[in-house]
């Protein structure tokens, strides 16, 4: 089994009224570089769906194995939530190169960037047929980092308030391997915009922890990076854009 197995949490909206129709589809890319891995998926609202296999693949890259499961919730304010895990697998089972799990507002036939983190961007999109109009609802993004000397580990996440987010890459240091781990929850905002962003991380290179902890930062939309100590030499910053 993969050890990627991240808890989706499927709160669904009560009271709200079914307006979309069966039929709906989601996409997924994952996109490195110039290689691209693909994947169609269909989905019925309220219901989790899980795809595991070779996705189809664009600009020549190495093949992978794409773990993706989605949840799709009942419509908001005219959009449709997406709870996503995704895993693009490597040689080595046990040390996927990437995996990130959250959720997303998406409105049909428009794509949303996701996840960008390590190199990799995850892309969905959701295509489908509904009643009623949707808004044009705007997104909302994080964009945190671990920077450790000169080595630099960011992650930026398309977010929703008190929704869990995370991001684990693998990565070849010398002989060595290297496993960085961020995990998000940004808080609702209060009158003045201002949020509390709890958050988790750690870096490990072979048996040796290169920083790790948890803790909180006061963000605002718009508003300045803030930043915390996370071990000898390792600093952890946080952003919060419109």
């Amino acid at each position: 089994m993969k050890t990627f197995r991240l808890l989706l949490l499927l709160c669904l909206a009560p009271g709200l009224a079914a307006a979309a129709q069966e039929g709906w589809t989601v996409k997924v890319r994952a996109i490195n570089g110039r290689y691209t891995y693909s994947h169609e998926q269909p989905v019925s609202l309220r219901k989790q769906e899980n795809f595991t296999g070779v996705p189809r693949m664009r600009g020549g890259g190495p093949e992978r194995e794409l773990i993706f499961n989605s949840y799709l919730n009942s419509p908001q304010d005219g959009l449709l939530r997406l709870d996503y895990q995704v895993e693009l697998g490597g040689e080595n089972t046990a040390r996927p190169p990437f995996q990130a799990a959250g959720k997303v507002l998406l409105r049909p036939g428009k794509p949303v960037l996701a996840v960008d983190s390590g190199g990799w961007k995850i892309v969905l999109e959701l295509e489908g047929s509904a009643e009623g109009e949707y808004a044009r609802g705007g997104t909302s993004t994080l964009e945190v980092s671990l920077k450790c000397g000169r080595d630099a580990y960011p992650a930026k996440f398309t977010y929703l308030p008190e929704h869990q987010y995370s991001a684990i890459l693998y990565s070849a240091a010398g002989d060595a391997v290297r496993k960085f781990m961020v995990g998000l929850l940004p808080n609702n905002p209060g009158i003045d915009g201002e949020f509390k962003l709890q958050y988790t991380l750690l870096l490990r290179e072979g048996a040796e922890t290169l920083a790790s902890g948890q803790g909180e930062l006061i963000l605002a939309p718009g508003g300045p990076r803030r930043s915390a100590a996370a071990g000898k030499d390792c600093v952890f910053s946080a952003k919060a854009s419109r």
